[in-house]
């Protein structure tokens, strides 16, 4: 049984979750091989969702490698910077020079994707920069690669999962083997331990009884005042970055979704597994709403591949 328990849940964790995080792991690595200007255009492919429209594409000239590319949404000029490289890492002065440009353009914000990850004083000084690091910018691109390119990745993480998973039911045989063994050798060595015996009660002496005789009244309990301590004072509101995990710790317990996370600063993406039921959707805005600040976020429904589902969006409060 002991086996039986760690193998299916290792299995079953390695299965829904390992399996994704390494097609993610490949995928990410496929992006960082292909030339800066196809990888850019996925980038701009994927903000189509947003509401991201290509104003120009090519970079400018006085800029070099730290080219901005312009987008438009609804009349507004923003600037765009890709980084490419699974190891890149963006700290706060590439966010401060972005938010440079954009104030020396008269643009509306910035986005600044990478395929590395974003360093957390990076995220804490973002101001209108939106922010798009490896994990979030794959669930945008992973459903704009050719079926091939995503066919190919999966089938290897497939692989790589089955192999994980036969050595993980030989670890767990093993451990309820020895396991078994050590319980098995505990009973043999001498049985269920004796209880501890019990002191007798001894009564008090005469001089420490309670006086009750005529003219003596018992005396009375003393009940202990109510506290006049007041209690420290209400704690700040979280921060919007607080606000944001919390929401997708919340959302990820939420049965059937697998996972969330924030794709920009208004829009929420949130992995749904193969059964998930518009009840448990409904969960989501659930959670969401309890936000004042982003409550009013955007959500992107991805649905899971072999659902055969297209991807949603829905807002989940209107002002």
């Amino acid at each position: 049984m002991i086996a039986l328990v760690l193998g299916a849940g290792l299995s079953a964790w390695l299965w829904r979750v390992q399996c994704r995080k390494w097609v993610m792991e490949a995928g990410l690595r496929t992006l960082a091989v292909m030339r800066w200007r196809e990888f850019s255009r996925f980038v701009i492919e994927a903000l189509q969702a947003q509401g991201f429209e290509a104003s120009r594409l090519e970079p400018s000239a006085d800029r070099g490698q730290k080219a901005d590319l312009l987008l438009n949404r609804d009349g507004q000029t923003w600037l765009l910077t890709c980084k490419q490289g699974v190891d890149y890492r963006v700290g706060r002065p590439m966010v401060e020079e972005l938010a440079s440009a954009v104030r020396a353009s008269g643009a509306s914000g910035g986005i600044l994707t990478t395929l590395g990850r974003i360093e957390p004083d990076a995220r804490r000084h973002a101001g209108a920069i939106e922010l798009l690091d490896g994990p979030m910018l794959w669930t945008l691109i992973d459903p704009l690669l050719p079926p091939s390119v995503h066919t190919d990745l999966v089938a290897r993480a497939h692989r790589r999962t089955l192999r994980a998973i036969g050595l993980g039911w030989v670890a767990a045989l093993a451990a309820g083997v020895a396991l078994a063994m050590l319980l098995g050798g505990l009973r043999s060595a001498g049985g269920d331990p004796k209880p501890a015996p019990v002191p007798p009660m001894v009564a008090p002496p005469a001089s420490q009884m309670p006086l009750t005789g005529r003219g003596v009244e018992p005396a009375a309990p003393v009940i202990a005042a109510p506290s006049t301590d007041t209690p420290a004072g209400a704690t700040e509101p979280a921060s919007d970055a607080e606000q944001r995990e919390q929401i997708e710790r919340d959302i990820a317990a939420l049965p059937g979704v697998v996972d969330a996370g924030w794709a920009t600063r208004s829009t929420l993406v949130v992995h749904l597994m193969p059964d998930a039921t518009d009840d448990q959707i409904d969960g989501v805005c659930e959670v969401l709403e309890r936000s004042e600040s982003l409550g009013a976020s955007r959500v992107q429904l991805q649905p899971a591949p072999s659902s055969g589902q297209p991807v949603r969006f829905m807002q989940c409060r209107v002002y």
